[in-house]
């Protein structure tokens, strides 16, 4: 009776003991399972594993390297060019320089005639048909250079007592050049009255003549005869033209 007990015994601690060493290694089973996840789970979103380490290094060293290569060293090689361009420009800068100031000099050669240096004359003291004629001055580099001449010249008719500024047509002047000893033109249109006509008549004894953009002026005698005065018309039948017409 003794020797079944202790066999009965025996068997449910052979039993206990089976049952322990099952449950412990599915435990154990279980723990390395979810242990293993998590790691990969938080070494995937937190660091890199060591075999990505070479990767995320990479990644990064290529992204700064890169970029700052990239950045630095294009930029560099770009800033160098820039550089250079700029000391090109700089060098243009003989050439902005050397052409503004070869383009000024060139343009500075060739001064503006003075009222000084040039002669005054009538090339056509008056002449045409009509109520209409017209006077020819004639204006004469003698400055010993060339020199130029752009614009309308200032033209006052004058009598003992009275002063007449006439206007200027529309037209569009061109600037001239005159060789030392060269002449350039310009014309008075003038309307004489009609016959019997007194009442608005004006008889100038000279005319004053001042270069265009000059302050100077030169007086010639008037040759043409009475011109009917219309000093105070919007579009009056006398006036002047530019040099150069």
């Amino acid at each position: 009776m003794s020797k079944l007990r202790n066999r009965r015994t025996n068997v449910r601690k052979a039993a206990v003991a089976v049952t322990g060493a099952a449950a412990l290694l599915a435990l154990l089973t279980a723990c390395n399972g979810t242990a293993s996840g998590s790691v990969s789970a938080d070494g995937g979103s937190a660091a890199p594993a060591a075999g990505d380490s070479a990767t995320a290094d990479g990644s990064t060293g290529g992204s700064t390297g890169g970029s700052g290569s990239g950045s630095s060293g294009t930029g560099s090689s770009g800033s160098t060019s820039g550089s250079s361009t700029s000391g090109g420009s700089s060098a243009t800068g003989g050439s902005s320089t050397g052409g503004s100031s070869g383009g000024s000099s060139a343009t500075g050669s060739v001064p503006a005639c003075q009222a000084s240096q040039l002669g005054y004359s009538w090339a056509d003291p008056g002449s045409g048909t009509g109520q209409q004629k017209h006077a020819v001055v004639a204006l004469t580099n003698k400055s010993g250079h060339s020199c130029t001449m752009y614009g309308f010249p200032g033209v006052d008719l004058v009598n003992s007592g009275q002063k007449w500024s006439l206007q200027r047509t529309n037209a569009t002047p061109k600037r001239v050049t005159l060789a030392n000893g060269a002449s350039t033109n310009f014309a008075i249109t003038f309307l004489v009255p009609a016959q019997g006509d007194s009442s608005t008549t004006f008889t100038p004894t000279t005319v004053v003549v001042t270069a265009p953009n000059q302050r100077t002026s030169f007086d010639l005698s008037w040759h043409g005869g009475a011109v009917v005065l219309q000093d105070g018309a919007t579009h009056p039948g006398t006036y002047i033209g530019p040099v150069g017409e």
